[in-house]
């Protein structure tokens, strides 16, 4: 009974969190001058620029259980596409659906190259899993993590056009660690969530327009980064 009323009281405070941080990113937002285009569906739809390139490479980290966006950047935009993504119901979601539209990695993002410890959702029909035990569970697993420059080493790649992070709690830290090895995609589309206190979401907004970057789109926590032309 304790453990279920203390994730209540938790839920309801991260869903207050939200909302404030939601009224500051409006006074952010800047998208004069962008045209963009609506990959995905539902939930899983992302707006990224009408010009990003065909034969670009795009990182999607977060799967979930929808790739709507993943797979329509590879088969509508032409890109490259490379998700990732380690829980159990992502992994067996791509096994069904990919059928080779997108590179899969069952790998997780973070600020550091480590075999980390996810631990389950409270319900446990959800398919997130979290580096920090938001929910208080004992169910876990543990997978690889690495930091994008990691990845981008393993892969090959010099330059990513769009970067699409949907990573529960973590994106702080990977975006910290992307920015601190000088690595700028063009787009950066990130859902500030799990959790995410106006403190986190302002001080990772302020480094990305520090570091050259427009909020030009939100859709609720969903945010569309834009890298401005020198």
């Amino acid at each position: 009974m304790r453990a279920w009323i203390s994730r209540y009281i938790g839920g309801g405070w991260r869903r207050l969190e939200r909302h404030i941080s939601r009224a500051w990113l409006n006074g952010q937002v800047d998208g004069k001058g962008f045209a963009f285009d609506r990959y995905g569906v539902g939930h899983a739809a992302w707006w990224v620029p009408s010009d990003t390139p065909a034969g670009s490479v795009a990182y999607c980290g977060g799967v979930g259980l929808d790739a709507t966006f993943d797979f329509a950047l590879a088969e509508e935009k032409g890109m490259e596409v490379h998700s990732f993504d380690p829980t159990p119901g992502s992994i067996a979601y791509m096994d069904r659906e990919n059928r080779g539209r997108v590179h899969f990695h069952p790998w997780g993002m973070l600020d550091r190259d480590e075999v980390m410890r996810f631990h389950s959702p409270a319900n446990p029909v959800h398919a997130n899993w979290f580096i920090d035990n938001l929910h208080g569970t004992s169910d876990y697993f543990e997978a690889p993590c690495y930091t994008i420059k990691t990845i981008m080493e393993k892969l090959g790649h010099r330059d990513i056009e769009v970067l699409k992070i949907d990573i529960e709690g973590s994106w702080g830290q990977v975006l910290t660690r992307m920015l601190e090895n000088n690595i700028r995609p063009r787009t950066v589309c990130v859902e500030f969530d799990s959790p995410a206190p106006i403190s986190r979401v302002r001080r990772m907004t302020k480094a990305l327009q520090a570091s050259g970057y427009v909020l030009a789109r939100r859709d609720k926590e969903n945010c569309v980064f834009i890298l401005r032309a020198n």
